[in-house]
């Protein structure tokens, strides 16, 4: 028998629903003071949201330590130069 998902203790939680909405946001600094302290009191009291809060962060720190290639300078000058082509009338 296939197994049967748990049900998301967050759904029709307002609260939950507007801190996971506000997430990345919070997450990329971009939010006022206030709406930061509310989210973060929030992912304190809330474990799953907690959880989600967690599980992005540190998808994130993976993401930023893997994808840390470098471009090559003239490839990054081919790309510039057809970026202005581009843009002239």
């Amino acid at each position: 028998m296939g197994h049967i998902p748990e049900p998301d203790p967050c759904e029709g939680n307002a609260d939950c629903q507007q801190a996971l909405a506000e997430l990345y946001t919070y997450l990329d600094g971009e939010l006022t003071i206030q709406k930061r302290t509310v989210i973060r009191t929030h992912l304190d009291l809330c474990s799953p949201c907690g959880d989600r809060y967690t599980f992005e962060t540190e998808l994130r720190q993976v993401v930023s330590m893997r994808c840390q290639e470098v471009v090559p300078e003239d490839l990054r000058m081919r790309i510039a130069k057809a970026i202005r082509d581009e843009m002239r009338p």
